[in-house]
């Protein structure tokens, strides 16, 4: 329903927005394996209210799947598969710096709300592992090229800023540490178009 209202609060306020869909490929850094192999969607929307022809203060909201996967080693006989499905709202704040009228550069956190997740390990469900936080919080970089006026693609790079685990000491071998604490951290790359309800002022 948020989504839906965006034309409306674009129109009425004077602001800019649109709608987004894409892609990402993702990891978890701080478990057992490494490697971009679990495949997800993203879909929301957007408002911006652009400060001047180069800088935009772009707020969003988007269904976005993260986490991890691991295809059992048909060469190694003691290996198992590994499945982490997460699904969150995701509601990102941004910086948007535009370079001209075709290129843009974004930087911002983001707070990803869990809405639901899967956990496999060699086909069974639930694993003992620590729990899972309902709310955590991300930091985006990302770069958009506009194709038309209304139409950009964007790629990005979305990484946790604390653990997307609720977890003590003593902490698993293979958690890392990053910034305050040891865990485990989505590290996502997506590619997405971004599609503008009106022509933005350059």
């Amino acid at each position: 329903s948020f989504i839906l209202l965006f034309p409306a609060f674009v129109s009425a306020q004077g602001f800019n927005g649109g709608i987004l869909a894409g892609g990402n490929i993702s990891q978890v850094d701080g478990d057992t394996w490494k490697g971009y192999h679990k495949i997800g969607l993203m879909a929301g929307g957007y408002v911006y209210y652009q400060f001047s022809p180069n800088i935009s203060l772009q707020m969003e909201m988007e269904f976005i799947q993260k986490g991890s996967r691991h295809n059992i080693d048909q060469d190694n006989p003691d290996d198992q598969s590994y499945l982490l499905k997460l699904n969150y709202v995701e509601m990102p704040l941004l910086i948007v710096y535009n370079v001209g009228r075709k290129f843009s550069f974004e930087t911002g956190p983001a707070m990803d709300v869990l809405v639901n997740y899967t956990e496999e390990q060699d086909g069974i469900a639930n694993p003992t592992t620590e729990p899972l936080r309902d709310v955590t919080l991300s930091g985006i970089l990302g770069a958009s090229y506009r194709i038309t006026e209304r139409l950009k693609v964007n790629f990005r790079l979305n990484y946790s800023l604390i653990s997307l685990r609720d977890a003590d000491a003593p902490y698993p071998a293979s958690y890392r540490k990053i910034f305050f604490e040891y865990g485990q951290y989505n590290n996502v790359l997506s590619l997405a178009i971004f599609w503008d309800f009106k022509s933005p002022v350059f």
